[in-house]
């Protein structure tokens, strides 16, 4: 199956980044991130056969319009939409012109709108055929095999869908049941990674997953109705692996760990530094902590010149 995951244009002459719960302009951390979801999607679609294309308008500087050539082009059956919240209109603007280019082609949303949303997504919107809620790698495996014909949507946790003039809302994941070592790299090969480059040097950066999830309830955030309460973590093994692809395949050695906190579980922080110590990385990085779950022992490790720690955010 030919399947197009895209990362809708901007909307309003805004460049959005829309990863998980941030949802927010690029001028806001005066940088564009890499898209990460949307390369995992990508590298576990690939791995099950399906043929790929890649796009982050953003990034490319597509319009509307050239994006629906660009798409027509592809011919794919199955359009996988990246959207966030305050974009929300032009992605789906987006969605109506490639449905209109490509009347057969299914679209599904994924992203924190149709998450917290639910129904209303589908109903307001009558171009998307679909929608994802919670964190959409294994739900947009299964939603190919729907798409094929394969399986019934209503075996798909996660799902929202039509059946006849019905909108249904499936049970959600359970997420702790997602693996996240079962997950292949992101396919960073599909993009052109020299779109992404640090406010502060200019250098090629990437996101890079460090485990997901959250127990916390704080009132601004949306971390744990997308990634789960409780904090799944990566084996750091699989991490030191990526961050060696990273460097050796596409010369990138600036690295945003994402995860809610990286000092969540103290002593896999600690585990993290050690191994990249150990290996000897020359590679900057930064991340996201908690002031009150910081100790002595993490903040040298963290610090030592040669972890090449780049900034605590």
């Amino acid at each position: 199956m030919k399947i197009l995951v895209l990362n809708p244009p901007a909307y309003k002459n805004r460049d959005y980044i829309r990863e998980g719960r941030c949802m927010q302009i690029k001028s806001s951390w005066a940088s564009l991130w890499l898209p990460l979801s949307l390369c995992y999607i990508s590298a576990f679609l690939r791995e099950k056969g399906h043929e790929i294309r890649l796009i982050d308008a953003i990034a490319e500087k597509l319009k509307v319009d050239s994006l629906a050539k660009v798409c027509s082009a592809f011919n794919p059956d199955l359009i996988i939409l990246n959207t966030a919240i305050p974009s929300i209109e032009g992605d789906m603007s987006c969605a109506s012109h490639l449905k209109e280019k490509i009347p057969a082609v299914k679209i599904a949303a994924v992203g924190m709108f149709p998450t917290v949303y639910e129904k209303i997504c589908l109903e307001s919107y009558n171009q998307i055929d679909y929608a994802v809620m919670d964190e959409p790698e294994w739900v947009c495996v299964r939603l190919a095999e729907v798409v094929a014909g394969k399986c019934s949507p209503d075996s798909v946790r996660g799902l929202i869908y039509r059946s006849g003039g019905d909108i249904i809302i499936n049970e959600r994941q359970n997420l702790s049941e997602n693996k996240l070592d079962d997950l292949p790299f992101p396919a960073r090969n599909l993009l052109n990674l020299d779109a992404y480059r640090l406010p502060t040097n200019g250098k090629k950066f990437t996101l890079l997953s460090i485990g997901r999830g959250c127990s916390e309830n704080c009132i601004y955030c949306l971390a744990n109705i997308y990634y789960g309460r409780r904090f799944r973590k990566r084996n750091v093994a699989s991490i030191i692996q990526e961050i060696e692809q990273c460097i050796n395949e596409f010369s990138v050695s600036e690295f945003l760990f994402w995860g809610e906190s990286f000092t969540t579980d103290i002593k896999y922080g600690e585990e993290i530094c050690d191994a990249i110590i150990s290996k000897g990385l020359k590679i900057n990085w930064s991340t996201t902590s908690r002031v009150d779950t910081l100790n002595q022992a993490l903040l040298e490790k963290m610090k030592r010149p040669d972890a090449y720690f780049l900034d605590l955010e």
